[in-house]
């Protein structure tokens, strides 16, 4: 399936499985994908993170919202993205059961931890995360009922849910 001019923004939470649907969708649509966190950090030849300066994230992501179609993913809900979904053709929203994204959050925490996964993750960094992801459920529901894009909002929470949006882009 190949669709031209299509936009579309991925939200959730930390692992909610946005970065696993935004790599399905551009594998069955098509269209580059582009993950924030690449946009947001830099991450230097250290493997430590730093946040690129707002000049730098705003300027990449005009260039990416520049393309005629985009599959663009992350958790930012803030001012240098909301290009990104006012551009949108389709907002997904990933809403994954909160006890499949704490595995999914403590898993790749595991794996960071123990493989050459640069920069390394830290318990607290893990403590941290899992607080901020709870914080984040209630600025994503506040975002989803009041703002202006409720006609491009598609909630996802199952496969049958993302089969649906398939069907509905035919």
């Amino acid at each position: 399936m190949k669709n031209k001019n299509l936009k579309i923004r991925i939200i959730g939470s930390p692992g909610s499985g946005k970065t696993y649907i935004s790599n399905f969708l551009s594998k069955e649509l098509n269209i580059k994908t582009t993950d924030l966190d690449n946009i947001f950090w830099n991450t230097s030849s250290t493997g430590n993170r730093i946040k690129n300066d707002y000049i730098n994230r705003e300027s990449r992501l005009n260039l990416i919202l520049l393309n005629n179609s985009w599959i663009i993913d992350g958790v930012y809900i803030n001012s240098w993205t909301f290009s990104t979904f006012s551009e949108a053709d389709y907002i997904l929203v990933i809403k994954t059961n909160k006890w499949t994204q704490y595995y999914r959050l403590f898993k790749r925490f595991f794996i960071r931890k123990f493989t050459n996964y640069r920069p390394k993750e830290t318990l607290k960094d893990f403590k941290n995360l899992i607080s901020w992801t709870f914080q984040y459920q209630i600025d994503l529901d506040n975002f989803i009922y009041t703002n202006s894009y409720s006609n491009k909002i598609i909630i996802i929470k199952t496969y049958k849910d993302l089969n649906y949006f398939l069907k509905l882009l035919n």
